[in-house]
């Protein structure tokens, strides 16, 4: 059971019943806040591993010094990333015994459309030119084209979530996901989000409904060794996309809301 709080600070607290462990979740506004977020992201999709880290985070080689320089390469793309998009907004909790980030959810909050001129060409530069680049284009390509085509209004979008896999059950990704709701529920916005089968069941609780369910085509016209490596590699699994219209009211007068695509 978990009880949250908001401190005089403006920062929640999760307190854990039964025990003496304690969550403080904070905004980052620093570099050094946002490395602490990567080291959990890459944390959490190593355990267990998820294809989808390949994607965004190439270890392009087998030795330790290889991996150390993906994760310095990730921090600052993140960091450039964040500081260039007015809309995003990183949020981590953090352990107070400890006092490192166990935790972390980026939300990107879109007060007009994000898509003004359409969503433009999706690219992965972080891979080197060839096969492996243009396999991660693709599969990004239909990560995010629903988004792109429907919610083209004001809304906020759940765009990564991740617990540090010795931190997990302990109500920190409601934290996160508290932090985000409420800002929705401010701003009167519905909210979106891509979501995979293990953070489905989280994302019900706060008012997400699936929409549907994409499997990723990558099929390809004689297709080499390389892209077939790749996909065999970097598939990543089946995902959600899931939906919360403003307030988390799914119905209106007796009659369901209108569904994004719907709405004008």
């Amino acid at each position: 059971m978990v009880s949250n709080r908001l401190n005089k600070s403006g920062a929640f607290t999760l307190l854990t019943m039964g025990s003496t462990a304690k969550h403080i979740l904070k905004q980052a506004q620093t570099r050094e806040e946002l490395d602490t977020i990567l080291d959990v992201i890459w944390a959490a999709n190593y355990t267990p591993y998820d294809p989808f880290a390949q994607l965004f985070f190439p270890v392009l080689g087998f030795l330790q010094a290889d991996r150390e320089a993906a994760l310095a390469e990730s921090k600052q793309r993140f960091w450039n990333n964040h500081q260039s998009d007015p809309s995003s907004h990183w949020y981590y909790v953090v352990d107070t015994a400890t006092a490192l980030t166990v935790g972390c959810a980026q939300w990107q909050i879109s007060k007009a459309n994000p898509f003004p001129n359409g969503r433009g060409v999706l690219t992965a530069p972080w891979w080197p030119e060839g096969e492996h680049r243009e396999f991660c284009e693709a599969v990004l390509e239909q990560v995010y084209k629903p988004r792109a085509r429907w919610m083209q209004r004001p809304h906020l979008a759940l765009n990564w979530m991740a617990v540090h896999p010795a931190h997990r059950r302990l109500g920190i990704g409601s934290l996160l996901m508290t932090a985000g709701i409420s800002r929705a529920h401010d701003l009167d916005l519905e909210c979106w989000m891509e979501a995979t089968a293990m953070g489905k069941p989280l994302y019900e609780k706060f008012g997400f409904r699936s929409l549907f369910k994409v499997a990723f085509d990558t099929e390809k016209a004689n297709a080499s060794d390389v892209w077939r490596k790749c996909e065999h590699e970097m598939t990543p699994h089946a995902f959600f996309a899931m939906w919360r219209p403003r307030g988390g009211v799914w119905t209106v007068g007796g009659k369901d809301v209108e569904m994004p695509w719907e709405a004008r």
